[in-house]
């Protein structure tokens, strides 16, 4: 991947930095939901926008040494971070494979995946109801699809909207989120939500390390902007998004 076109992830990178789960999920929230995926030996697993790939890695660790794993993302950085991880803890552990690529570009292969991740990343097959839909068209019979999804804790108000780019039918309630799962012929196995302490710890994190990255590196070109950026967010955090915005997990099962 050029230069140029990585620049799109540099704000991202950053925020990131001090992350493991590129949304607000905890160690003992993500330890629950690897849990409940009950995968077989020689299962196949797909992470869809995997990010650092933290969570199929913490799966993989935790399954079968016959489980296998691959984590796809656009996101060259993250998956560079993600492979020195696993190699680092995992020294000549061949089941993780990472891709550099559009999820919707990525090879299926023949037999389809036992078990799909998709977390915070619906928008790499062009929204949720597309990620249901492919993932489904994806997955094995009794396939498990564990997909992560924000949506209206609050009816956002219109300042709120515009700070996040986006309109008021992009999400839904919690509640339709796992009805619309529903619709697509999936059995709700359980759902869960991310705690105000998980959102806090996401956003704090995401705010520091961007002010960090900041103060360290004055000579940086889009310092001020993101500095300005960083800012408007975490303020608009705190008095709008941790009222209005949640983030919802759904284990599903292919019917």
């Amino acid at each position: 991947m050029s230069s140029s076109s990585q620049d799109q992830f540099k704000y991202t990178t950053i925020a990131h930095s001090d992350h493991r789960y590129c949304c607000p999920l905890s160690p003992a929230k993500a330890s629950t939901l690897i849990a409940a995926l009950q995968l077989a030996p020689d299962a196949l697993v797909l992470d869809a926008g995997c990010g650092k790939a933290a969570l199929l890695r913490d799966l993989l660790q935790s399954t079968p040494a016959s489980v296998r794993g691959i984590g796809v993302d656009i996101n060259s950085r993250f998956l560079a971070e993600a492979a020195n991880e696993w190699a680092s803890s995992n020294p000549g552990d061949d089941r993780l494979t990472l891709v550099e690529s559009l999820i919707v570009q990525h090879p299926l292969p023949a037999t389809g995946y036992d078990a799909i991740l998709c977390i915070g990343s619906s928008h790499a097959f062009g929204g949720f109801d597309r990620s249901l839909a492919i993932s489904k068209q994806w997955l094995k019979p009794g396939g498990l699809l564990l997909i992560g999804e924000s949506y209206w804790k609050l009816s956002p108000s219109e300042q709120y909207l515009a700070m996040l780019g986006a309109t008021r039918d992009e999400l839904t309630s919690h509640e339709q989120n796992a009805s619309r799962a529903l619709t697509h012929g999936y059995k709700l196995l359980t759902s869960t939500v991310s705690s105000d302490d998980e959102w806090d710890q996401y956003e704090g994190m995401y705010y520091q390390a961007m002010m960090r990255h900041v103060a360290t590196h004055p000579e940086d070109p889009d310092a001020t902007g993101f500095s300005e950026r960083a800012q408007r967010w975490y303020d608009s955090y705190l008095a709008s998004g941790k009222a209005m915005l949640g983030f919802g997990y759904y284990l599903l099962e292919k019917s």
